[in-house]
């Protein structure tokens, strides 16, 4: 009576191996769910986006998609019917078009959107030529490496010279385009900031957050960078795995910013105004949420990340809460940043 053969005994430094793999694929799924949350939220709350905007968003989505597919595939390759052969853990599988090749696009396409939002600030080209410029060559290096790594059958041969360019290339500049974004718009949003405190409060908002993800996004390549540079060691995958996923969720995460939750943290119940430009009550409008309020005022944020769409309502219109319609009133009741009309 035959018996199975019995697994070979794993070493002591197996975890080196698959510990950075399984924290970098645990922490890429749970970066897509929270992707596809920010997407429904986005899709609910701002149909009246431009068309580029929508296009972006969603072009951004079936690229995480496809790269969370080949990941899982990878993923289920290692510790599936691989599971024990400690070759299948450094096995290049899809990673070289994964990390390099998809987070480049994922970058220059984010790190494009910042750029427009710069030049509508500023109305100059230099600052954000610069970024197009850089990001442009992060995404060629990206490509670079991608190709540099099909060619390696395994992880732990893609350490020499010319794979520790094209990597410094890809992760330094994606970097710098972040450190600049951020330090551009938080001087551009600190430059439009008013007295009035919805929308200070907005800015104050949209500082924070473009303060945080862009230092987030820049700390996780450096990471990337430093950890690919360890000699016989895969440590990278793990924030390799992570970094185009932050890209996306930062993306969305500003655009849902003009998202607000009825009774949340920072509510006022005197202000009605709830999803930018968007008003459930009446269709014609779009898809946010007017409700009944004991005040009768209505304020109107022209937030900086809103459309041309927005910004002639805002400038022309005021919305009557009791009959739900949108009326002409005097450009006498408007202000730049903040409108208010009493019914």
């Amino acid at each position: 009576m035959s018996t199975a053969s019995p697994i070979p005994a794993l070493g002591p430094g197996i975890a080196e191996l698959t510990g950075p793999v399984i924290i970098g694929y645990l922490l890429h799924w749970g970066l897509f769910g929270a992707l596809t949350i920010q997407l429904y939220l986005y899709y609910e709350a701002f149909p009246l986006d431009r068309l580029a905007i929508k296009l972006l968003v969603y072009t951004v989505y079936i690229i995480e998609f496809a790269q969370t597919m080949l990941m899982t595939y990878d993923a289920f390759g290692t510790f599936g019917y691989g599971f024990g052969d400690t070759t299948t853990v450094t096995n290049v599988h899809f990673d070289w078009l994964c990390i390099p090749i998809m987070g480049g696009i994922i970058g220059f396409l984010v790190q494009s959107f910042y750029a427009h939002r710069i030049y509508v600030f500023s109305e100059s080209k230099v600052i954000p030529g610069f970024i197009e410029t850089i990001s442009l060559a992060s995404v060629v290096a990206g490509f670079v490496l991608g190709a540099l790594s099909y060619r390696s059958s395994q992880l732990t041969q893609l350490h020499h010279q010319s794979n520790y360019t094209a990597a410094a290339v890809w992760n330094g500049g994606t970097a710098l385009c972040d450190i600049i974004i951020a330090g551009c718009l938080t001087y551009h949003l600190s430059k439009h900031d008013t007295e009035y405190r919805r929308t200070h409060l907005l800015i104050l908002k949209l500082i924070r957050l473009t303060i945080v993800t862009g230092s987030l996004t820049a700390l996780v390549a450096i990471t990337n960078l430093v950890l690919f540079l360890v000699p016989r060691r895969i440590y990278f995958t793990a924030a390799g795995a992570v970094q185009t996923k932050l890209y996306a969720n930062a993306m969305y995460a500003v655009l849902i910013s003009r998202f607000r939750i009825v009774g949340g943290r920072g509510y006022s119940p005197s202000i009605d105004f709830v999803s930018t430009g968007e008003f459930r009550d009446n269709p014609r409008i779009g898809s946010g949420v007017v409700h009944s309020a004991s005040s009768p005022v209505i304020t109107i944020r022209r937030e900086v990340f809103a459309d041309r769409e927005l910004d002639e309502l805002v400038r022309s219109k005021c919305i009557n809460v009791k009959s739900g319609v949108v009326e002409d009133l005097p450009q006498s009741c408007f202000n730049p940043y903040e409108t208010q009309s009493r019914v």
